[in-house]
């Protein structure tokens, strides 16, 4: 079988956050149930992951916020172990409202050649320890990036209202002409969550709500043992063969000419689950 390469995988470590932000990509705060993956999970994760894919460029460890994992540095170290399989780097997502424990920063002081750091800015009001972060890093010399997602010179612009879950493309024509714009989709980027491999967040979240069935070379459920390692593997080519999906057809997708909204608006705890 051919050899699987992917530009970027998220794993998603934390399935809760501190934040409530009405149009959260990962859909956080409207989840029922909140989860926190442990140490031992991920490392049973991260063998079948890297059996079904051969390598990735990047690598990204998120939620959520992970930082409210008391297990992320050694989720963190456990990725580590696959360096040799991750191309380009492992990156590290945090909206840079907690302070980095100094065994995290340990971590990334020693892995500092394969690692970077993307710390997002919500600004003064939600980022509150963005600063203190920042200079613990540079006293480390640890690689990062800021986000800016408060001002005028925002990331991508800005994001994007994922809320809205209707229809949106009738035929397979019309969601492969949509989908060919999304950067999710052209970018062959894959998230995992709770154990599967979806193409995008948005297609994890109208599977598990039940707004669009759990479809055979759709996503692969990793930790499913009865599924053979094979037969993974082709799900997961027939993925990235795929111009769209299920999920695309009801999804405006991440593309350039969609309109923005201002990121992290909070939601009242009402507007949540």
């Amino acid at each position: 079988m051919e050899e699987i390469t992917l530009k970027r995988t998220v794993l998603n470590v934390a399935g809760i956050c501190n934040l409530k932000c009405r149009h959260c990509l990962a859909f956080i705060p409207y989840y029922k149930e909140k989860w926190i993956m442990s140490a031992s999970e991920a490392e049973k994760l991260l063998n079948m992951y890297f059996q079904v894919v051969d390598s990735v460029d990047t690598f990204t460890v998120t939620g959520g916020e992970p930082l409210l994992n008391p297990e992320v540095t050694d989720i963190l170290w456990k990725v580590c172990n696959y360096k040799d399989k991750i191309v380009k780097s492992m990156d590290f997502v945090t909206n840079s409202s907690l302070a980095f424990p100094a065994g995290l920063l340990d971590f990334f002081e020693q892995n500092r050649d394969h690692c970077k750091v993307i710390l997002s800015d919500y600004g003064k009001s939600y980022s509150v320890r963005l600063k203190d972060i920042i200079r613990d890093l540079e006293n480390r010399n640890i690689p990062y990036r800021i986000s800016e997602f408060d001002g005028d010179n925002l990331y991508y612009g800005g994001w994007i209202d994922f809320t809205n879950h209707d229809l949106k493309w009738k035929t397979i024509e019309e969601r492969d002409i949509n989908s060919k714009k999304c950067i999710h989709s052209t970018g062959k980027y894959f998230v995992i969550n709770e154990g599967c491999l979806h193409r995008c967040s948005r297609s994890y979240w109208r599977m598990k709500n039940g707004i669009i069935p759990y479809t055979k070379g759709e996503y692969v459920d990793l930790m499913d043992e009865s599924v053979p390692l094979e037969e993974k593997r082709k799900d997961l080519l027939v993925m990235l063969n795929s111009v769209s999906s299920t999920s695309c057809a009801y999804c405006v997708g991440l593309a350039n000419d969609v309109p923005r909204v201002k990121p992290a608006q909070q939601l009242q705890q009402e507007g949540c689950r």
